[in-house]
């Protein structure tokens, strides 16, 4: 019992430190957001000497940042309804057996392994084309494709795990192939649909590279384009990024802190499947 408890302890205690050191970094980001930047500049990591609001004021002032999380919710937004649409039919169909299934398997796979920023050309030369360039749904439209892989590999491989006697049975009591997956499979493969839109509205809010290469004017904006346009070759404000930054990390926190217990069960639902 004592090496039990011991053992315990122990990891316990690994995990505290883990945590402190992960959380060391974003403390001294929240502390830096409220120091004026010529102090930041002269002493990034001394003791604060004065700490206020004014970085997220003049943040709020100068820019429309209400705007550039809406820009890119909606931009997430697109992306999650493309790849979840997409990767639940495929996801379906690739239960059934057909000639081509193991090479478009192998395609799904290849998909995982190679870069988005490959394809910064393509990407850019048909957004231009189609006439979506510089607006919410070129971005959208590019941050689905990107995480179309992977969306459908987790739901497919989610969908495999699911009982084939359920959707053997609704084929014998007559149900459609439409049927039997808006009304057994879809709601069986929910938890695997959470998990996919957690990750690619990470992903979204995250990244930087496409929403770049895609927008021009304000109206367009993310997030994180926003942030990188307070560090330049001609300014940097370090005071101003790391206020924003901070503005976007809220609503991802917020909206954790609300559904925890919803994220952790899809994250590991289709661990305890089958």
């Amino acid at each position: 019992m004592k090496r039990v408890k011991l053992s315990r302890i122990l990891i316990f205690a690994f995990l505290v430190l883990i945590a402190c050191i992960m959380l060391v970094p974003f403390v001294w980001l929240v502390i830096a957001s409220l120091r004026p930047n010529m102090e930041l500049l002269s002493n990034p990591f001394g003791i604060p000497e004065t700490l206020n609001l004014n970085n997220y004021f003049e943040v709020w002032r100068r820019q429309p940042m209400l705007r550039y999380l809406l820009n890119t919710f909606l931009a997430a937004l697109i992306a999650v309804v493309i790849d979840v649409v997409i990767s639940v039919m495929t996801g379906y169909a690739m239960l059934h057996r057909f000639r081509m299934r193991g090479k478009l398997s192998t395609m799904f796979y290849v998909g995982l392994f190679i870069p988005a920023n490959a394809f910064m050309v393509p990407y850019y030369v048909m957004i231009t084309k189609i006439g979506l360039y510089n607006t919410i749904w070129g971005v959208g439209l590019i941050y689905g494709v990107m995480n179309l892989p992977f969306s459908i590999m987790i739901i497919r491989g989610f969908m495999e795990t699911l009982p084939m006697q359920i959707i053997e049975s609704g084929k014998i009591d007559g149900a459609t192939a439409n049927q039997i997956l808006i009304r057994l499979v879809l709601p069986m493969t929910k938890p695997g649909i959470v998990t996919v839109c957690i990750f690619i509205v990470i992903n979204c809010w995250n990244e930087l590279f496409f929403a770049n290469l895609l927008t021009l004017s304000e109206s367009s904006r993310t997030i994180t384009v926003a942030i990188q346009s307070y560090l330049t070759s001609f300014e940097a404000n370090y005071g101003f990024a790391f206020a924003a930054m901070i503005i976007s990390i809220l609503p991802t926190l917020i909206v954790y802190i609300f559904l925890t217990n919803k994220i952790i069960g899809g994250m590991t639902a289709g661990a305890v499947k089958g």
